[in-house]
């Protein structure tokens, strides 16, 4: 990016982050007011509104329900809430529904711990149950998804786990919690997950429930990547058994690309480390798999270094 192109970057942050508090009366301190994330999707003008019906490049469906959308941050919030409110903060789950954005985004301001769930995303053609359940839980991963952690502005506010982080938070701990109790073999009977990940998952995991949700973790993996192509407009379709071969020198801290954003997925569902351990803000062993000691399920190397 050039300097001219990360100014104008920089620039727009603040103006969001300007807006959104001058819009609820609130007036802050710099250590009060923290960055917004920039979004679950790189920035884009697509709206979609409610009641939508049409196609976007080849894509035909509605996405999920108003009542699969509230079921989905109705699960968030049961779980997440009395664990932020353990850390000191107070989340708040805002349900845009009738904003017709397609992108989601988390933000701290003072001590509430906001994720911003837009009704666009969720009407996106691609967009299934387990998809936007996996938005919501990468959206709750910048607040609480561990190293690697954004650096902020001038080394400020880094209270974010960048993104492929709260990418691999999603699918490692909180799309477990969030299918625990559903009655996951139903649900894959009637939407069989892809072959290759789910022979994955049966080689992984040993009891029969976990072979399940890995797969139903799957489902989300395949639906987000779907809407990242169709997004960016990319021709290639990511598939989980063509992985990104490139090694990063230095972690990315910002969107990677569309198929690393998938394997991160598959490398989660993947992790056998127990979903009760947790992540660390400073070591990123911590609660997840690590190459050199596990042979599949950590931080892909597309965009992380260790």
């Amino acid at each position: 990016m050039s300097s001219s192109n990360g100014f104008k970057a920089l620039a727009r942050r603040v103006f969001t982050t300007t807006t959104l508090l001058a819009g609820l009366g609130t007036s802050l301190s710099p250590a009060q007011a923290h960055t917004l994330c920039e979004g679950f999707l790189p920035e884009n003008d697509m709206r979609i509104p409610v009641g939508f019906k049409g196609s976007f490049r080849g894509l035909s469906g509605s996405g999920v329900t108003e009542a699969e959308f509230n079921d989905v941050l109705n699960r968030i919030e049961k779980i997440y809430a009395p664990i932020v409110r353990k850390e000191g903060g107070n989340l708040q789950v805002k349900r845009l529904w009738s904003d017709a954005t397609v992108n989601a985004s988390a933000q701290q301001i003072g001590s509430n711990w906001v994720l911003n769930m837009y009704g666009g995303l969720a009407r996106h053609p691609a967009t299934n149950i387990e998809g936007f359940a996996l938005v919501a839980c990468h959206e709750m991963g910048h607040h609480i998804g561990g190293a690697p952690k954004i650096a902020g502005w001038f080394g400020m506010n880094g209270w974010a786990t960048n993104e492929g982080g709260s990418d691999y938070f999603a699918t490692l701990k909180c799309l477990r919690l969030m299918f625990a109790t559903d009655d996951n073999e139903a649900i894959l009977t009637q939407r069989p997950p892809d072959a290759y990940a789910a022979q994955l998952c049966d080689k992984q995991f040993a009891r029969p429930e976990d072979r399940l949700i890995c797969k139903r973790i799957s489902l989300g993996g395949t639906s987000v990547a779907g809407l990242f192509q169709a997004l960016r407009k990319e021709t290639t379709p990511p598939r989980f058994d063509t992985p990104d071969t490139s090694r990063v020198r230095k972690t990315n801290d910002n969107h990677p690309a569309t198929q690393c954003r998938m394997d991160t997925y598959l490398a989660g569902a993947l992790c056998p480390v127990d979903v009760s351990v947790g992540l660390s803000n400073s070591d990123y062993r911590q609660g997840s798999c690590v190459e050199g000691a596990d042979s599949v399920g950590f931080r892909p190397r597309c965009w992380f270094a260790p």
